[in-house]
C-alpha cells in the first residue's frame, strides 16, 4: 500500500496519531537512505521517497500533507537544496532536514542558508534523528497552527470587508434617499412658495386684461424669455387671442402664427387636462399644416387653464431654447390658480349683470308674484 494511501485509510479508521507526519525524502538509493526511512516510519510517520528533484516538486505541489523533507546533500549539483525555498514559497510551513555521509562545512553552510533546519551526518547521527526530528515537526506543527490561524483571520477580514462594503452601499443608498426625498421636500416647498406668491399677485386683479399681464410677467420672469400666447374662449369650441408677449419675432406681424396655432392647440386642448410638449415646434407644425419657419429648432409648451370643468384659457409657449424638466411642475402648480382667479373673474362679471326682480301682472293689470329673469340662479347666488 502506498504511504499517502496508508495515511488516509488510518484517518478513515481513526487510527492516525496526532502526532504523526507525512515526510518526503528525497536522496539517492543506497543504504543510508534505507535505514533512515526505516528509522522514520518506525516511529509511525509516513515517508514518500523518491530520488527525482522533479518527482519531489511535483509531489510538493500535489500533496499539502507534506510537513517536512529529508534531502540528501550529496546528490546531483545540489539542485535538491534550492527545492527547499521553492517549496516553503508554496507550503509556509514545511521545514527541511539535509543529510550526509561526511561532515562537510560548506555544505552545511550552503543547505542553512537555503532554509534548512537541521543537518546531521548519517550514520554517525543516526542515534539523534528522531529526535532531531521531532524539533522539527514541532515547529511545522506550530507554523501549521499559525498558518490556519492566519487564514482564519483573513476569512475574517474578507467577511469584515465584505460586510462593510454592503454596509457602505447600504448607507450610500440611504444617504441617497435622504438626499432625494430633502430635495422633494425643498422642491415642494419652493413650489408651495411659487403659488402663494403667483395667487397673491393675481388675486389683486378683477380685470382680465390686467390679471393675464400680471401672470403673463411672472411666468416669464420664472422661465426666461420666451413666446407666450393667451388664448381666451369667444364663442362655443372657439377661441381667441386674449394677450401675447413676442420676444424673437420683432420683424415681422406674429398675429398670423399665433392665430394658426390657436386654431390647431385649442381644439385638442380644450378637453386637455395634462401639459403637452413638443420637442420639435417645426415638425409639429408640418404635421398640422401650419407654415411656421419661425419654430424651426423651437420647442413648444400648451396647457389649458380649467375651472370647475370648464376651460377659461389656453397658454403657448415656444422658443428655440430648450425648456428645463422642472418647468413641467411649475407651470402645472400656476395654471391651476390662473384658471381658479379667471373663474372668479368670470363669476364676478356674470353677478354684474343680474336685475331686480319684476312684479308679474294679470291681464286686468293685478299684481300676483315677483318674476325674476332668465340668470335669477345667478342672483341668488349673488343674494348668498
Amino acid at each position: 500500500m502506498e504511504p499517502l494511501q496508508r495515511l488516509i485509510q488510518d484517518a478513515v479508521t481513526g487510527e492516525i496519531k496526532a502526532d504523526r507526519a507525512c515526510l518526503l525524502v528525497l536522496g539517492t538509493e543506497n543504504e543510508i537512505r534505507h535505514n533512515l526511512v526505516e528509522s522514520v516510519e518506525s516511529t509511525g510517520h509516513v515517508c514518500l521517497v523518491t530520488d527525482s528533484v522533479e518527482e519531489a516538486r511535483s509531489m510538493i505541489e500535489a500533496h499539502d500533507a507534506i510537513d517536512a523533507m529529508l534531502i540528501d546533500g550529496t546528490k546531483g549539483d545540489r539542485e535538491s537544496l534550492s527545492l527547499i525555498r521553492e517549496a516553503q514559497s508554496l507550503r509556509p510551513w514545511l521545514r527541511a532536514m539535509v543529510w550526509s555521509g561526511s561532515l562537510d562545512p560548506t555544505l552545511t553552510v550552503d543547505a542553512i542558508r537555503d532554509g534548512a533546519s537541521d543537518f546531521l551526518v548519517l550514520p554517525a547521527d543516526a542515534d539523534r534523528l528522531v529526535a532531531r526530528l521531532d524539533q522539527i515537526l514541532d515547529r511545522v506543527r506550530a507554523a501549521r497552527e499559525n498558518e490556519k490561524r492566519m487564514n482564519n483571520l483573513l476569512d475574517t477580514c474578507r467577511q469584515l470587508t465584505e460586510s462593510r462594503d454592503e454596509m457602505s452601499e447600504q448607507v450610500d443608498v440611504l444617504c441617497n434617499d435622504l438626499a432625494s426625498a430633502y430635495r422633494s421636500m425643498r422642491d415642494q416647498m419652493s413650489d408651495a412658495v411659487l403659488v402663494s406668491e403667483f395667487k397673491t399677485l393675481i388675486s389683486q386683479e378683477l380685470d382680465v386684461e390686467d390679471m393675464l399681464r400680471t401672470a403673463l410677467e411672472y411666468m416669464l420672469r420664472r422661465l426666461g424669455p420666451t413666446n407666450a400666447v393667451v388664448y381666451l374662449p369667444e364663442a362655443s369650441d372657439r377661441f381667441g387671442i386674449g394677450a401675447y408677449v413676442n420676444y424673437d419675432m420683432t420683424d415681422q406681424d406674429p398675429l398670423p402664427l399665433y392665430r394658426a396655432l390657436g386654431e390647431t392647440l385649442c381644439k385638442s386642448l380644450k378637453d386637455e387636462s395634462g401639459l403637452v410638449r413638443f420637442e420639435d415646434g417645426e415638425e409639429w407644425a408640418r404635421a398640422n399644416q401650419i407654415e411656421a419657419e419661425i419654430l424651426h429648432g423651437a420647442e413648444l409648451i400648451a396647457f389649458a387653464c380649467r375651472y370647475r370643468g370648464e376651460t377659461l384659457a389656453i397658454m403657448t409657449f415656444f422658443r428655440s431654447t430648450p425648456f428645463e424638466d422642472s418647468t413641467a411642475g411649475m407651470l402645472d402648480s400656476l395654471r391651476t390658480e390662473l384658471g381658479e382667479q379667471l373663474g372668479r373673474i368670470v363669476r364676478i362679471h356674470r353677478r354684474g349683470h343680474d336685475e331686480w326682480p319684476r312684479e308679474a301682472t294679470d291681464d286686468n293689470g293685478t299684481s300676483h308674484d315677483l318674476e325674476f329673469p332668465d340668470d335669477s340662479s345667478e342672483w341668488g347666488d349673488m343674494a348668498a
